[in-house]
């Protein structure tokens, strides 16, 4: 059965509106009807029982659920800020067959094999995968939603298609808005926004409004153009919308500065974390019709909800009448239409109380939450994240003693460290950094504080065992804590921007398959050579592509022609200590100077020249984020890994070495460089540059494989 029969609408009802580059498309039930009907002999032709996906806000994503719902496949969401190793994660391990996206998929064992257009507007591209593996869905399985991943390890859960109908009814149903006009503000494959803002409006008859997420502006998980939002919602005038906590405290901003909500909207459900009731408060008094609710991913995403005719701000509202409960030693345990069970492991019985990790007390029938019972993280924009995962990369380091990692109803991460005084600064934020680059970008560590002191059991910070005492903790450090969310409220912005920005190109350049393969100790030492022959291809252009920068800044930047002769003073024979390495590690370095690059190096130096003549010679600051930033984080590790399974001297890792940890200090001279930055348009030249030369230097990886310069042969032939 598809939930698309269980529609009330006519043929000539809207369904969904799509505003994408100022466009405004409608689709009424009928044309959605025949573009899934379009989309079934696609599927229908693979026999594949599980069909991932990673789609954007728009009518293509309904349909393609629609579709996999009337062919009684499982559908397997993917959240767009899912990092790329996690991507790769829930594909191999979903059982999933074919894999849908709306872009071309550059990823391993995949073929492509169809490209449908919905509606003529939004295309698929449709791969069959040939390396997942065979994975034993429940009965009834419809859908498995992926949580954000809060060990690292994203966990499969196993909805049916009766649990999420059942949810969706209950919602409609306690709401009571008759054709309700909903704003989608959520990534589609989050499951609030899926169940109770696709199926529980279109249930009720009403229409679903869809945004591509850039749009809106997003990038990745994080929302950086928040006027963009405030647009849409001007734009599309809904009735109702979800919000999580940051998105929220986004809206309650602009109110406060005299913005006007939309007369239409009558319910705005806030979810994901634990709102204040103080902000659920000021929203009110703001004209915003804000209702907290609580659920979880087990319960197909809503347990309790307030309402307009049932409603205690203090609560996160009253349990759906769908669900039985109890409160056991303060844990709330749930029954009902719940999941099936985790992909790969037991199924859970329909009649077992499950337990769901959250503290609670109850006030005349309604839900207060208190926290979590385990010791999980839930950041202001939804994110569950265990602290013991950073923590072990934290203290992954044989300095670093003591970690507690912060961050609940926060933006981001922060940590409290101890170290060992042998460890400088430069080298703990070299630490820092290069675990960020094992990490999704809403689990790494944007702030730490450096404890002077160990935390120890006379403080009562430590349980007899050593383990942190976390709500002890974050009273004894409230200062500190807050100094470090302050600074970062009040701080300039675009060197996080051109971060944040920047993280799905990141990531592809760190998907490179070398990579993993050092990281693993599974680098020969003719690949070192390889990798060291192109760097010196690239890095002696270093100091003439400055110098043409230089020459093309204008008056008004002659502070940044400044910078520009302080970083030419640092780069200054770079290229010498290259093939001093590959000398270092036997082979001949003459035939390196005098041989041609691969072709990937030599488009990224062409094009670096390209962007500076042709361009904004500002562009080139795209490139020294992506190296230096790419340096920072790897080279260290790297040289460790690869010195470790080669057996080489020190004397041949001088270029990764010098771009390590000792070279944190200049890094950070780029990042308050580019803080001072203020021209827009600068701004995108840099963001841009920076995004395609994640891309060039991903390829120059890539090539390794492909394109080795030596070989264990040359190698012989030198000895």
């Amino acid at each position: 059965m598809s939930w698309l029969t269980q529609l009330p609408h006519k043929d000539s009802d809207t369904l969904m509106v799509c505003h994408q580059s100022e466009v405004v498309r409608s689709l009424t039930k009928q044309e959605f009807t025949e573009q899934v009907a379009r989309l079934l002999p696609t599927l229908a032709e693979f026999d594949a029982q599980g069909v991932a996906y990673q789609l954007d806000n728009t009518p293509a994503w309904c349909v393609l659920e629609a579709a996999l719902s009337e062919l009684q496949r499982v559908a397997i969401p993917l959240p767009t800020f899912f990092t790329a190793q996690q991507i790769a994660f829930g594909l191999q391990n979903s059982g999933a067959g074919l894999f849908v996206c709306d872009r071309a998929y550059e990823g391993e064992h995949a073929k492509l094999v169809a490209l449908v257009d919905v509606c003529k507007h939004y295309p698929l591209y449709v791969y069959q995968l040939s390396n997942t593996q065979s994975a034993p869905y429940f009965a009834n399985t419809q859908k498995i939603t992926f949580t954000s991943g809060s060990t690292g390890t994203p966990k499969g859960v196993c909805l049916s298609l009766e649990s999420q109908m059942q949810v969706a009814t209950s919602l409609y149903q306690s709401i009571g808005l008759e054709k309700p006009n909903h704003l989608c503000l959520l990534p589609l494959p989050v499951l609030l926004e899926n169940l109770a803002g696709v199926y529980a409006p279109l249930l009720a008859g009403g229409t679903v409004n869809l945004v591509p997420l850039a749009e809106l502006g997003f990038s990745g998980a994080q929302l950086l153009e928040p006027r963009k939002l405030i647009a849409a919602i001007e734009r599309t005038e809904p009735n109702t919308l979800i919000l999580v906590p940051e998105l929220l405290t986004c809206l309650v901003a602009f109110a406060k500065q005299g913005w006007q909500a939309p007369k239409s909207l009558k319910f705005i459900a806030v979810g994901g974390a634990v709102v204040s009731q103080a902000l659920i408060k000021q929203a009110r008094e703001l004209g915003l019709p804000v209702y907290q609710g609580y659920g979880l991913s087990e319960s197909s995403s809503v347990v309790s909800l307030n309402t307009q005719t049932d409603d205690d701000i203090d609560t996160a509202g009253r349990v759906l009448k769908h669900i039985q409960y109890k409160i056991e030693n303060g844990q709330l345990y749930i029954k009902g239409s719940l999941f099936l069970g985790y992909l790969g492991q037991a199924a859970q019985n329909a009649n077992d109380w499950y337990a769901t990790g959250d503290l609670v007390t109850e006030q005349a029938g309604r839900l207060i939450i208190q926290g979590r019972l385990k010791n999980q993280l839930i950041t202001s924009f939804g994110r569950n994240i265990s602290a013991e995962w950073p923590e072990s990369l934290l203290l992954s380091h044989s300095q670093v003693q003591q970690a507690v990692v912060i961050g609940e109803g926060q933006a981001f991460l922060a940590a409290l460290i101890y170290a060992n005084q042998a460890m400088s600064d430069a080298e703990l934020a070299a630490h820092i950094t290069a675990l960020n680059a094992q990490l999704p970008e809403y689990a790494q560590i944007r702030k730490w504080h450096r404890m002077a002191e160990p935390m120890s059991h006379t403080q009562g910070l430590l349980t007899s065992n050593n383990r942190p005492k976390r709500d002890v903790i974050n009273q004894f450090f409230a200062t500190e804590i807050s100094a470090l969310y302050q600074e970062a409220t009040s701080m300039s912005q675009f060197f996080n921007t051109l971060q944040a920005e920047t993280q799905k190109e990141r990531d592809y350049l760190l998907a490179a398959p070398i990579i993993g393969r050092v990281f693993k100790g599974e680098v020969s030492l003719s690949e070192y050579a390889s990798f060291l022959t192109q760097a010196y291809h690239h890095v002696k252009h270093t100091v003439p592509l400055l110098m043409a920068v230089g020459a093309k800044l204008s008056d008004k930047q002659e502070w940044l022609r400044e910078a520009v002769a302080e970083y030419i003073e640092e780069e200054l024979g770079h290229q010498e200590w290259v093939l001093n390495d590959i000398a270092a590690c036997g082979f001949d370095k003459e035939l390196v100077r005098h041989s041609r690059p691969q072709f990937s190096t030599e488009l990224m130096v062409s094009y670096a020249y390209d962007a500076i003549n042709r361009g904004n010679p500002l562009a080139f600051f795209g490139m020294v984020h992506v190296l230096e930033g790419t340096s920072i984080a790897l080279a260290d590790n790297a040289a460790g890994q690869i010195r470790e399974v080669v057996g080489l001297p020190k004397k041949a890792f001088t270029y990764l070495t010098s771009h390590g940890a000792l070279d944190i200090e200049h890094v950070k001279f780029f990042e308050n460089l580019m803080n001072k930055i203020d021209n827009e348009d600068d701004q995108q030249a840099i963001i841009h540059a920076a995004k395609c030369f994640y891309k060039l230097y991903g390829n120059i990886f890539r090539d390794l494989d492909s394109e080795p310069f030596f070989s264990e042969a040359d190698l012989e032939q030198s000895a």
